[in-house]
């Protein structure tokens, strides 16, 4: 069990590590390369967009010819993505990479959740998800606190140093793991790729949950696309200072995840509703401290608390209900709410940055919008499900 959480956890956190740890040295790299603040966020776009297509492909493969294969290749280019961006010597070079690091990490995440997925179901699937998510949050929130640190006492090719240490070593545990074998070898090809797809695409319920989810990651990614400019460059924090507030704010998400395990006997929707809830609580509260021009680093801590919390209910329940309506192909299952969360918030992420990055705004009217198609679907999924118990019952 504890090896099975280990080699999840690793692969969990290792893209999201990559996206986030150079995030409060953003501003110090864009000085190095004499680049604006617009043209270096898009290092971060780039990352999220090299993590779309590829990630379907390597599910698809994963569920083919089975875990271990798929996992080493991903690393592998994930370390040279990381490996071109410690190199890079001008912004255009250094986004290149980054894409190079998001085709690498884009399966590692969807992996790690099929993973678990071939021991656990249902009620159990979202307890031990509960559970990786707080280390996920513990060990990914880290990460810009750890980052800011070597930001102030090196400069920011160091973060890339740490990055490509980590890589190894994840790649070193994914060698020594005892995966499972695919049930049956099957030739991989396109056709059968796609036709995979479109079972798991026709599953209402999955696409509902999984659409959810992508909602909600995307006001997680469109904070993080503004965070280092509003903390930095408007409240006057130094990047020391982000790193341990992003600390802080991790232990919201801990917390929501603590919560979550325990909820969860009371049903795992009512649980993602209340998630959902406090998120668009959150982004009307921000939209009137924006509109008043009033916010302070102490409100705006608070208003990103209750996210990170919502974030902990929404998640673990999301992703648990989504997978459990699959039988089988639990890679590609896995791959496709992965892409989903990422193509979403790729698309979030390019948008809000046409914007300000110093103004709170446009991150407000997102976090609301985001949040109020979260609970149409909701509204929709549970119609839904009452049309299907009415029809089964007469």
């Amino acid at each position: 069990m504890f090896k099975l959480l280990a080699l999840t956890l690793i692969l969990s956190t290792i893209g999201a590590i990559a996206a986030e740890m150079y995030i409060p040295a953003l501003p110090f790299i864009g000085a190095s390369f004499h680049a604006s603040d617009t043209l270096i966020q898009y290092s971060f776009t780039a990352f999220i967009f090299g993590s779309l297509a590829p990630a379907l492909f390597f599910g698809s493969l994963a569920d083919c010819y089975g875990r271990r294969k798929v996992i080493m290749i991903a690393l592998v280019v994930g370390l040279l993505g990381t490996v071109g961006c410690l190199y890079s010597d001008s912004v255009y070079a250094f986004i290149f990479y980054r894409f190079v690091q998001g085709f690498g990490f884009s399966s590692t995440n969807g992996i790690g959740r099929a993973l678990l997925r071939d021991h656990f179901e249902g009620k159990e699937f979202a307890k031990y998800s509960s559970y990786l998510s707080m280390a996920f949050a513990l060990s990914v929130d880290v990460t810009p606190f750890l980052g800011g640190v070597i930001q102030h006492h090196f400069n920011w090719r160091a973060i890339f140093v740490f990055l490509f240490l980590f890589n190894l070593v994840s790649l070193a545990v994914a060698w020594k793991f005892p995966f499972r074998a695919v049930a049956q070898i099957r030739k991989f090809n396109l056709k059968n790729m796609f036709r995979d797809y479109k079972v798991i695409c026709i599953n209402r319920e999955y696409m509902h949950y999984n659409l959810i989810a992508t909602l909600m990651y995307s006001v997680f990614m469109a904070y993080l696309a503004v965070a280092a400019f509003i903390w930095e460059t408007r409240l006057g924090l130094t990047p020391d200072d982000f790193g341990l507030l992003a600390l802080f704010l991790s232990g919201f998400y801990v917390a929501g995840c603590y919560i979550n395990s325990y909820l969860v006997r009371y049903g795992l929707e009512k649980v993602l509703q209340l998630g959902v809830f406090l998120v668009l609580c959150s982004g009307f509260i921000l939209f009137s401290f924006a509109l008043n021009d009033i916010l302070s680093k102490l409100q705006f801590f608070l208003v990103l608390g209750l996210i990170f919390f919502a974030s902990g209910l929404v998640f673990a329940n999301a992703s648990a209900l989504a997978m459990s309506s699959i039988n089988d192909n639990f890679a590609s299952a896995s791959a496709l709410f992965s892409f989903s969360s990422v193509a979403g918030s790729a698309v979030i992420t390019a948008i809000i940055n046409l914007f300000n990055p110093t103004s709170v705004m446009p991150l407000a009217l997102t976090i609301i919008i985001l949040a109020i198609a979260a609970h149409i679907i909701l509204f929709t999924l549970k119609n839904f499900s009452q049309v299907n118990y009415a029809e089964q019952s007469s």
